[in-house]
């Protein structure tokens, strides 16, 4: 039971009536129906499809917050990065005499170095030499071997080729040239583009086999909840499968209005 303030279908009075719409045949313009004769009008089912709407709507916008949260954070992360660079002094630039000067430091330290332990050097250079072509010649039998079990892995993992009918290679070629027509439509409007049609196939098999909008099973079509024309992408979080009548009547309306005139619709 709730308060009464602007009603929408479906809102029970505290004398136990339903809001039913509006009516000019009835007091104020409203109709207001017993529990039995709205159930009847509207259907049995009709408060548990609201339901599945009303809980539709809340993912939805739940996603749009999560997104935007992401995005913020993506904004400070930049912009911290940013901060941190005019932090950090920046080289010091050497003048002609000041590289000069170093440079003959630099070889005065070399010849040194060179005559206290050139014999040593040869020792050790010959060591590491030997030492490096030793592990060489282990890591190439390693990866010699690696590249066999692959190989092998490989050829035994390999997938048999998979025979499609003709109904199968028909619905395949179907679907792909109505993908073609998304993204086309989608280009042309300067909408993003990231689904290919494995990825709608995909997409599909996940959406299981009941309409996104009214709930109802049967064969579903791809339905983008942002229409194309108004700039919504084409991709995974984009979509939504519903019945050929929902998605035909919601054409490019906003999803959200579509869903509530939806509900208002007579069983």
């Amino acid at each position: 039971m709730q308060k009464i303030g602007v009603p929408k279908i479906g809102d029970v009075r505290e004398d136990g009536r339903v809001y039913n719409g509006k009516n000019s045949c009835f007091k104020n313009g409203e109709y207001w129906a017993t529990m039995e004769a709205f159930l009847k009008i509207r259907g049995n089912s009709w408060y548990e499809k609201r339901a599945v709407m009303d809980a539709n709507v809340k993912a939805r916008l739940l996603e749009k917050e999560a997104s935007a949260k992401r995005a913020q954070e993506t904004r400070n992360i930049r912009e911290e990065r940013e901060r941190l660079k005019l932090l950090i002094p920046k080289k010091k630039v050497l003048t002609t005499e000041e590289k000069f000067q170093r440079s003959r430091d630099n070889q005065r330290r070399h010849y040194l170095k060179k005559n206290e332990a050139k014999t040593k050097a040869r020792k050790e250079a010959k060591a590491i030499k030997g030492e490096a072509e030793r592990v060489e010649k282990i890591k190439r039998l390693a990866e010699k071997s690696k590249k066999k079990e692959e190989a092998a892995l490989a050829k035994s993992l390999h997938p048999k080729r998979v025979l499609l009918t003709a109904e199968q290679r028909k619905e395949n070629e179907r679907q792909g040239k109505r993908n073609y027509k998304h993204v086309r439509r989608a280009r042309i409007n300067n909408c993003e583009v990231k689904a290919t049609p494995k990825i709608v196939e995909e997409a599909r098999k996940n959406a299981g086999d009941c309409c996104y909008y009214c709930g109802k099973k049967c064969k579903l079509t791809l339905d983008h909840f942002d229409s194309l024309s108004k700039g919504g992408a084409h991709c995974v979080s984009n979509f939504v499968f519903a019945c050929f009548s929902c998605n035909s009547r919601k054409r490019d309306l906003d999803p959200f209005e579509f869903m509530e005139s939806n509900l208002a619709i007579s069983f």
